[in-house]
């Protein structure tokens, strides 16, 4: 099956791996500095850090599996998670992180990440891959009853 999948949803699963393993290590760390943060007072409580760690971890594998399962609704999903994750980067940084001097590099990257997703999502042949699964299962189905 992964010889029928477009260069670009194998790109898109990468792409939704990053935030998966970066809320798992982010849990791990959460976890293994957890005295640390409290002692010195972190904007962010540890509790948050490891909750939302494994809120990405977790929607980073199911949404993973739902692209390679071919789910219509797969892209929709790609797409809020991008966003949701560009914008929960975005609020962390802008009011509970000291300023820094990268703030031109950020917004490019943040923007080409989310240029990247639409490409990708938007290009036919992603279009093709995501739309097979439901005429692949409708003849499956009428096949094995008849």
């Amino acid at each position: 099956m992964p010889a029928n999948r477009p260069f670009g949803v194998t790109l898109l699963l990468w792409l939704v791996l990053i935030p998966s393993a970066w809320g798992a290590s982010r849990v791990a760390a959460a976890l293994r500095w957890w005295d640390a943060l409290v002692e010195f007072d972190s904007r962010l409580s540890p509790a948050y850090l490891a909750l939302t760690g494994i809120i990405w971890a977790v929607a980073g594998i199911a949404l993973c599996w739902s692209i390679i399962r071919r789910n219509k609704s797969a892209r929709m999903r790609v797409v809020s998670a991008a966003v949701v994750w560009q914008a929960q980067l975005w609020v962390e940084r802008v009011f509970f992180q000291s300023e820094r001097a990268n703030l031109p590099f950020a917004l490019i990257s943040s923007a080409a990440i989310l240029l990247i997703v639409a490409i990708i999502l938007l290009h036919t042949s992603a279009i093709r891959y995501f739309s097979k699964s439901e005429a692949h299962e409708q003849a499956d189905q009428s096949s094995k009853t008849a």
